[in-house]
């Protein structure tokens, strides 16, 4: 078959004064009855593993791939598409004896075209130094005139010393004046697992969504067992949302121990987590939308990095509100980020619970009640909406168009009431966390059980990989099979990661306990948050910027996802310590010290 992708060379035909290079669609067929065509067609028609290989993607150099088709040579730009078409077919025919004609010219780049820097470049750039100015100022402040007595310092110049802010990324986990918190210093473990597997789901999608020369090693990863954990990993992400709720009822129930819950502590709840975390979030937004497109070139530049920032300008308000999981028409802004918008949403159904649902014999019906809803919900969704019961990862409508045509992704799988049911299990595994731990529970008499705890990774193991089932050749499982695994496939594992985490808290094995308590995951935890706003930038840089098509293998996988990982928690480490950080001083100095701690274990 015709190769899939190609690309002429961008920097060589980019020097020439008419340089004009297009990124190109190309449809493939045959007015004649020819045997490749319509094995190509027979090939692309299995959508769940192939590429759609009738049409080809193609980075051309038109003055000098298809010069011979111009026919002004002094303007180029003159009956280009014409000349493209002509051209392609031309090259095809020569080699495959198939035809081609023009589908559709993304964009075409000519040396003129430069972007050039607008208001908003320049505000963003400003806000940058400024924070960078405030952050020396509150350093020098700390150094000069606090070392002494941090504590009668000025709390707003505090809050921006960088001094101060690495003293609480580095320290201990649990270290104050509530001894119980030390028990929960295992969230900073799980919160850096869980993004690292989030960056290397992240680091394939987006390879794939680039330009390859080997689309079959994508196509033939279907039939490696070991890589159906990749297809079906996206269950580790949901991990987030369990941990959300376990600390948000844990939390809130340390709190009422020593403040009077009021109905206004819902709205400030909800407030007071869009100041955390919406400022860090506009900042990268705002990076994308601005500085990110002048930060590279190349033949893909445009379509990996400017139509993020293109999309981010149209759709940063939904970001903002938090309500982009519902708008997926803005798919190519930051679309990694429907967890936060999710997760939000779930917090406040979450702080509702925790602040009018007040006693014990109530929160068992209520949270009872969730709990059927939210395994209704799915299973609604599946059989009124004909929905897969997990998110197929197929080459094109997954990897080309980054789900925006997948029904099940933007339905089923990122939207805040459909995830309902594993915030619900966080929910109950904080009650049950914080309740055992405040009457003593002896859980010594368990740890003879121990090899319960050892089984709980294998079977998430073996959960991820039952959502193999769904790519099995010449299978497709009942109505009510599929209806019924996308039921209960989320809720079963995220069950599993509630048991290891109370298992861990009350000490009940210690294998797991000591590597997800390791002293080295404290402080990547804490920056878990930063890191995971920024990673995509590094990733959509890297693919953005190449000019050959990407040579996918297991090596270069790990090999970029290695460096996204390394990149990614600098960066989100630098973001903590001078933005994140110190707004978090600044809010707390702002309530007078009064609001609700802040701890180091506090949800991100």
């Amino acid at each position: 078959m015709p190769p899939l992708y190609a690309l002429d060379d961008y920097e060589g035909c980019m020097l020439d004064d008419d340089a004009v290079y297009c990124v190109v669609d190309v449809d493939l067929f045959s007015r004649r009855n020819s045997s490749l065509m319509k094995f190509i067609q027979g090939y692309s028609e299995y959508k769940m593993k192939h590429y759609n290989h009738t049409q080809l993607h193609r980075g051309v150099c038109v003055q000098k791939s298809c010069n011979d088709f111009i026919k002004d040579k002094q303007n180029i730009t003159v009956g280009r598409e014409v000349a493209l078409e002509r051209c392609l077919n031309e090259s095809i025919w020569r080699s495959y004896e198939i035809e081609a004609k023009l589908g559709k010219v993304l964009y075409c780049k000519t040396k003129e075209d430069k972007l050039s820097y607008d208001v908003s470049d320049y505000v963003v750039a400003v806000i940058y130094l400024s924070l960078i100015l405030l952050n020396i100022i509150g350093t020098s402040y700390d150094l000069m005139f606090c070392q002494k007595d941090k504590e009668s310092g000025n709390p707003f110049l505090m809050a921006f010393s960088v001094n101060n802010n690495w003293s609480k990324l580095v320290a201990p986990s649990g270290v104050g004046s509530e001894p119980r918190l030390e028990r929960l210093k295992l969230f900073h473990g799980l919160r850096a697992m869980t993004m690292i597997c989030v960056i290397f789901s992240h680091t394939v999608l987006i390879m794939a969504f680039s330009y390859v020369d080997n689309p079959l090693f994508v196509e033939k990863s279907y039939e490696d067992p070991l890589k159906q954990i990749l297809f079906n990993g996206s269950l580790v992400t949901h991990t987030f949302f369990v941990m959300s709720s376990f600390l948000l009822a844990y939390n809130f129930q340390l709190h009422a121990e020593k403040h009077e819950v009021t109905w206004l502590l819902f709205p400030k709840g909800i407030v007071m987590r869009w100041i955390r975390l919406t400022p860090t979030y506009a900042l990268i937004l705002a990076t994308i939308c601005t500085w990110m497109r002048h930060l590279g070139d190349g033949p893909l530049w445009q379509m990996v990095v400017t139509s993020e920032a293109d999309a981010c300008r149209q759709y940063w308000w939904a970001h903002v509100f938090y309500i982009n999981n519902y708008l997926y028409n803005d798919a190519y802004c930051a679309p990694q980020t429907w967890y936060l918008a999710a997760d939000t949403q779930l917090f406040c159904v979450g702080l509702f619970v925790c602040v009018f649902v007040r006693s014990s014999r109530a929160r068992k019906i209520v949270l009872s009640v969730l709990i059927v809803i939210s395994l209704v919900i799915p299973a609604l969704h599946t059989y009124f909406q004909n929905l897969d019961a997990v998110v197929i990862q197929s080459p094109e409508s997954s990897y080309r168009e980054l789900y925006v045509r997948d029904d099940t992704f933007r339905l089923l799988y990122i939207r805040g009431h459909t995830n309902l049911s594993t915030f619900v299990l966080g929910l109950i595994g904080g009650f049950l966390a914080f309740h055992w731990q405040t009457e003593g529970k002896d859980f010594n008499k368990y740890k003879k059980y121990n090899w319960c705890v050892w089984l709980l990774f294998p079977a998430g193991v073996l959960v991820i990989l039952s959502g193999g089932l769904f790519y099995i050749d010449g299978s497709k499982p009942s109505d009510f099979f599929r209806i019924i695994y996308a039921t209960f496939y989320k809720p079963i594992f995220q069950t599993l990661v509630v048991c290891l985490i109370i298992s861990i808290i009350f000490k009940v094995e210690t294998v797991y306990r000591g590597i997800i308590e390791w002293r080295g995951f404290t402080w990547m935890g804490r920056v878990s948050y930063s890191a995971f706003l920024c990673h995509t930038m590094f990733q959509r840089g890297l693919i953005g910027a190449q000019t050959i098509p990407t040579h996918m293998s297991e090596y270069y996988v790990v090999v970029v996802l290695l460096a996204t990982v390394f990149m990614s928690y600098v960066c989100g480490g630098l973001l903590w310590l001078l933005v994140e950080a110190p707004l978090g001083g600044v809010t707390k100095a702002v309530m007078g010290g009064n609001g609700k701690r802040q701890s180091d274990v506090e949800n991100k």
